[in-house]
């Protein structure tokens, strides 16, 4: 491949992973919406999927927000019957953040249609085009906390 094949080749994969995200990010603006949650609390649930329980200042960490903002989202989550604030039984002073199950089977029940899809698309590669596509994703979230 020439360098001027590569470079095109880089150009239209990141516009597809731009409109990957946009889309992404409306369905989601959406989905919170109609949940009546915004789109940052959703993701804060969506995290707490991912990660299990956690404490509130690793959450922060993992939304990039001051643990006074995520204080007051899950205030909103906790209002909303979203999540449920536990003592930590490891550290007394300390708080672990639940998601409720049936408000998490709600949500995934929700995006299982994406997931399908998504998993559909992926079933159409080999071993070696997975783990490039999953190598690629690896090194992208290298700026989350992980």
């Amino acid at each position: 491949m020439s360098r001027q094949q590569q470079e095109e080749l880089i150009k239209s994969l990141a516009t597809e992973v731009r409109k990957f995200i946009a889309g992404t990010i409306l369905f989601n603006e959406k989905v919170a919406k109609e949940l009546g949650l915004n789109g940052t609390d959703l993701q804060c649930l969506n995290l707490l999927d991912l990660k299990g329980p956690l404490k509130p200042g690793e959450l922060a960490q993992w939304c990039a927000l001051t643990t006074g903002g995520v204080t007051v989202i899950l205030d909103r989550l906790e209002k909303a019957g979203y999540i449920r604030r536990e003592s930590n039984p490891a550290d007394r002073r300390s708080l672990i953040i639940r998601p409720v199950p049936a408000r998490a089977r709600k949500l995934r029940r929700i995006y299982q249609s994406k997931s399908d899809t998504l998993l559909k698309v992926l079933s159409g590669y080999d071993e070696t085009g997975l783990q490039t596509i999953l190598g690629f994703f690896q090194k992208a979230n290298l700026g989350s906390a992980d």
